[in-house]
């Protein structure tokens, strides 16, 4: 049977030869390479090894350049990495038009990275994830808060001084260690000049540590910290209110204004694309699906595959299978359940043994921070023993 034209406009013929002009959004993951180790980080591989081959970003993704409006990089940490380094000399070079994103600890922050973002970046996220710094250290193993502020501050004077439009970002993770501190974490971003505060959930390690009496005024201290401080954009502080309230059976803080689910197809299934360090291509960071790989195909060949063909006809009827019902674009969100099922099945497919080990990381069976205890032979030498100088201190 002959498939129905898809809707909005769009002819099937179109559909299935989609033209890589309508590409404007890349996210590149570069690799798993990191310089630190985080308390609440999932990732199982710190490898300068697991990289993104140099002839997918020097070759097979030029056309995606020429195309794109903006590029996202993220690891790992891409302040560490040579490819990212020699990334961003091209696009500042070639790419002039490309406006940069980026996630990074900050500790590296530096060289290229600060001129690139200062020129054309769009915003920079910097994982800081806590004011004290005690805590800090514990949380941020082999971080260097010192250094990570003194490089948020130099940047944020430079870009005031140059006029530059970055938007500069601070994030941290809500865990029993950092929840006591949010209403410091959002008063410091507001005295220091940041743009945004960010404030990520993690569902499962949770907080369990205080009742919810005591957590509920550390959110409301949260809400005054962000209300004294109104230029000060305040990201997801009353979704983590409102998930708290609903997990204990509480009402929130601060009510809310209903959401609204959006009522027409997701945009980023024409216009965007995240591609993997091992090749590996998808619409986004909230979609589990492949549209194909590029240490197998050409770029046009993945972005009009067959696979990309059919997503995109999904999503044009409000079909979002293979979607995260907590996206906000998510118009048409399936059972939890079924959707949990699903990515687990293409993630297990995918990489059966790496599936394995981040459930028992995600468990909680094991952790990222390495035991640096005298009696131990790991060290901080151990983890900067994969790195070479340049990945250390290159600016």
């Amino acid at each position: 049977m002959k498939p129905s034209e898809p809707q909005c406009g769009i002819s099937e013929n179109d559909l299935r030869n989609w033209p890589l002009s309508k590409l404007r959004e890349l996210h590149f993951e570069m690799g798993k390479q990191c310089n630190v180790r985080c308390i609440m980080c999932y990732q199982t591989d710190f490898s300068p090894a697991t990289k993104m081959a140099e002839v997918m970003w020097k070759e097979k993704l030029l056309p995606a350049y020429e195309a794109a409006e903006t590029l996202t990089m993220s690891g790992g940490e891409p302040t560490i990495m040579p490819a990212c380094r020699e990334l961003l000399r091209t696009v500042m070079k070639d790419y002039t038009h490309l406006k940069l994103n980026m996630v990074t600890n900050g500790v590296q922050l530096r060289g290229v990275f600060e001129e690139a973002f200062l020129k054309q970046g769009n915003v920079l996220n910097i994982s800081l994830n806590a004011i004290d710094p005690q805590l800090y250290a514990k949380i941020v193993q082999f971080g260097r808060q010192s250094e990570v502020i003194a490089n948020i501050k130099r940047l944020i004077a430079r870009r005031d001084e140059s006029g530059s439009t970055l938007k500069l970002r601070i994030s941290t993770v809500i865990i029993n260690d950092t929840v006591h501190e949010m209403a410091d974490f959002v008063q410091w971003a507001a005295d220091n000049g940041l743009d945004e505060a960010l404030l990520y959930q993690d569902y499962l390690q949770g907080v369990t540590r205080y009742d919810s009496v005591t957590v509920q005024k550390f959110i409301a201290d949260a809400y005054a910290a962000a209300d004294r401080n109104p230029n000060l954009k305040m990201l997801h502080l009353d979704d983590w209110d409102w998930y708290y309230a609903r997990l204990h059976g509480l009402d929130p803080v601060r009510l809310r204004p209903v959401f609204q689910r959006p009522k027409e197809p997701c945009g980023v299934a024409l216009d965007s694309m995240i591609v993997s360090h091992d090749g590996a291509v998808k619409p986004c960071c909230k979609s589990w699906y492949l549209y194909g790989n590029l240490m197998q195909s050409s770029l046009l060949e993945v972005w009009q595959s067959d696979a990309a063909y059919r997503f995109r006809r999904r999503m044009l009827g409000l079909d979002f299978r293979d979607c995260l019902g907590a996206c906000d674009l998510n118009a048409n969100p399936i059972n939890p359940r079924i959707a949990n099922a699903r990515k687990a099945y293409w993630v297990i497919k995918r990489d059966p043994k790496e599936a394995i080990k981040k459930a028992k990381r995600r468990l909680g069976f094991d952790t990222a921070q390495i035991d640096s205890h005298p009696q131990q032979p790991q060290s901080r030498v151990d983890v900067q023993s994969t790195l070479s100088r340049d990945d250390l201190d290159t600016n």
